[in-house]
């Protein structure tokens, strides 16, 4: 039995009660939704439309939903028993560029799905490469994870996005506002203000983004616009196969089951403070979860899924690893899915809010 921490708050078996739990797994949605600009950016590639977009948007929120969900699970060959959400995997970008100008929508869908086989086999290997893997390896993948982060992070904090070339000095202020709060909860904040500085820090970062004009009123309109409920089209597109793209997808796979690897040994370091080395049983029913996460995109019409390095960030700094609110971070975004315009919250997120986040996050990370 691994020994609890003294700055967790809710540990790994830890209980939490449900309002707590979806707060908190709320939280998570906020950290993941970040991630929701890779389907616009694929659509946006092929000159698809932005109902395409909101629709492999659904898309992504059900697969990372059910991915986390059986990441959470702590019986059975499947699941490392950890919270540790899954996104849509920067990994998987530019591999899924090289599909959709290729064949479309289809073939990253399909290359997806075979991309997940690939890394279920390499999870049953995993149990027996422990000596590749000692702690001074796994530590520089995880720091290696964090400053990954940080090009996309810090262009997004100053404002620079796809429509703004240039830093802004309001969404800087905006980004700030959002980092310090965050931190300032984080940090001196006790009980349920260091459990929900993410979203008190959100809060006051959409105010402010508000009071200085980033977030307008057409923002506001296009939230009133969108319907309350919406069945998403499910494996609109089919899936086609390309033996020609078979090594750019399994060069993909294997990069995100190793980000998976440091990540999970970065929720047995912060769950154990008799922590030693990776348990590597444990990172291979992670990764399995991983692949059937990855097998269900692919099922659905979904781009690849990853490990979410922010989130565990995310649940260093709150001291909230249980996995129940694995559970119910996976359940929010199903139901997200169906429920559009309270989706619109985070498709509208401003992106110094995003940036700000994002380096609150990887903070703990390296």
């Amino acid at each position: 039995m691994a020994k609890k921490p003294a700055n967790l708050i809710y540990g790994v078996d830890d209980k939490p009660g449900w309002p707590a739990s979806f707060l908190l797994g709320l939280q998570h949605t906020c950290v993941q939704s970040i991630s929701f600009i890779l389907p616009v950016v694929i659509i946006g590639v092929m000159g698809g439309t932005a109902e395409q977009a909101r629709n492999l948007i659904c898309m992504a929120m059900i697969a990372s939903g059910v991915a986390t969900i059986l990441q959470g699970l702590n019986r059975g060959p499947v699941g490392s028993g950890y919270l540790c959400p899954l996104v849509n995997g920067p990994a998987f970008l530019s591999a899924s560029l090289l599909a959709v100008k290729t064949g479309g929508l289809s073939l990253v869908f399909g290359m997806t799905a075979v991309g997940a086989v690939f890394e279920a086999l390499f999870s049953r290997v995993i149990t027996r490469m422990r000596a590749f893997f000692p702690s001074e390896v796994t530590g520089t993948v995880v720091t290696m994870v964090g400053i990954e982060i940080i090009a996309i992070a810090v262009p997004r904090f100053c404002g620079v996005d796809s429509t703004h070339a240039q830093a802004s000095a309001r969404a800087i202020l905006v980004a700030t506002i959002t980092f310090l709060c965050m931190a300032g909860f984080t940090v001196w904040g006790r009980g349920a203000l260091r459990l929900y500085a993410v979203l008190l820090g959100l809060l006051f970062g959409y105010i402010a983004a508000f009071l200085l004009g980033v977030l307008t009123r057409e923002h506001a309109l296009e939230i009133w616009r969108t319907p309350w409920f919406t069945s998403p089209r499910f494996a609109e597109y089919g899936m086609t196969f390309s033996a020609a793209l078979l090594v750019p997808f399994v060069v993909a796979t294997l990069s995100s089951a190793l980000k998976t690897m440091g990540d999970l040994t970065t929720c047995q370091k912060i769950n154990d403070a008799e922590w030693r080395r990776p348990d590597m049983k444990v990172i291979s029913r992670g990764v399995l979860a991983c692949a059937i996460g990855n097998l269900v995109s692919g099922a659905l019409g979904a781009l690849g899924q990853s490990v979410s390095s922010s989130n565990i960030g995310l649940s260093i700094g709150n001291g909230a690893t249980s996995r129940r609110i694995a559970y119910t971070n996976g359940i929010i975004l199903i139901l997200l899915a169906f429920v559009p315009k309270l989706a619109s919250f985070f498709v509208i997120m401003p992106t110094p809010i995003m940036g700000a986040s994002l380096i609150f996050a990887v903070s703990f990370m390296i």
